[in-house]
């Protein structure tokens, strides 16, 4: 599912210092992009969303690392490096994955940031391991409940049969068009088609969605960025999200960004992240 630029990009960070690790996991083998930070702050794993790669959070991976003591960004189980689970991808073996890999690169407390499907893993592995996380940053996250009309409307949003819709898509990700538009679309409309992807898809179901009780009792500083511009994730989950927001959590909503903010505006969106980490009360770390 990757392209060649993907593999070029891969080589170019690990020339940064970031290193490619393996963890193997019981639902499968899980990559890993790995680098020391030069900065004081926690360390910061990052998720990133559904037909995506933690090489595409690079970045955001160069906007913290100065700043932060270490960055792990992991590829989810059948995307970028890591092995499709045995079996073929769930919802179960999709948190596995996180859980089992994250437990394992993580030699302390750290931040988690998630975007999109990335987000609805960050909050399940905070959840199950509340100990291991010092903050959450949510960006357009998954996993807020959904109606079956808002169920289709997903996956018809995800299903591209023709360049058009693939442009329409992008669209819907950006809040403005970006460069290499055609290219991206064509990029995209691959990816989505790889049977892990519609799998996954074919899977959501409400049952499998957060729980506003789970949300609102999460013990650790919580943020939340909702770019005004996103249009893949239905306007329900925004308001669904800001309603069930822990009383010391943040929820913005910033103009001119959309569903991938670290695609847009990766600058904008680390002085966003930076700032709330700095200004949260993060617990000590163990």
């Amino acid at each position: 599912m990757l392209l060649p630029v993907e593999h070029l990009l891969r080589a170019s960070l690990n020339a940064r210092g970031y290193r490619s690790v393996r963890v193997p996991t019981s639902v499968g083998e899980v990559h890993a992009l790995d680098g020391r930070g030069v900065g004081t702050l926690p360390p910061v794993a990052l998720l990133h969303g559904l037909a995506s790669a933690s090489i595409h959070l690079a970045p955001m991976m160069a906007g913290l690392r100065p700043w932060v003591r270490r960055v792990v960004a992991p590829d989810l189980l059948a995307h970028g490096y890591s092995a499709t689970p045995y079996g073929g991808l769930t919802a179960a073996a999709l948190r596995t994955g996180v859980v089992e890999s994250l437990d394992a690169l993580l030699d302390e407390p750290a931040v988690l940031v998630g975007n999109s499907l990335g987000g609805f893993a960050a909050v399940r592995y905070a959840l199950a391991r509340p100990e291991r996380v010092r903050a959450l940053v949510l960006l357009s996250p998954g996993g807020a409940p959904l109606d079956r009309a808002e169920v289709e409307a997903m996956r018809r949003t995800f299903r591209l049969r023709s360049h058009g819709e693939a442009l329409a898509f992008i669209d819907r990700v950006f809040a403005r068009p970006p460069r290499m538009r055609p290219f991206l679309a064509w990029a995209t409309r691959r990816k989505v088609a790889h049977p892990a992807v519609q799998a996954i898809l074919d899977a959501l179901a409400t049952e499998s969605m957060l729980d506003a009780g789970e949300v609102r009792g999460l013990p650790m500083p919580v943020l939340v960025v909702w770019g005004r511009g996103d249009r893949v994730l239905p306007a329900s989950s925004g308001r669904w999200f800001r309603e069930a927001m822990p009383g010391h959590g943040r929820f913005v909503e910033p103009e001119g960004l959309g569903h991938s903010p670290y695609l847009e505006d990766a600058p904008r969106l680390c002085r966003l992240v930076l700032d709330f980490l700095r200004t949260a009360s993060l617990p000590a770390s163990a």
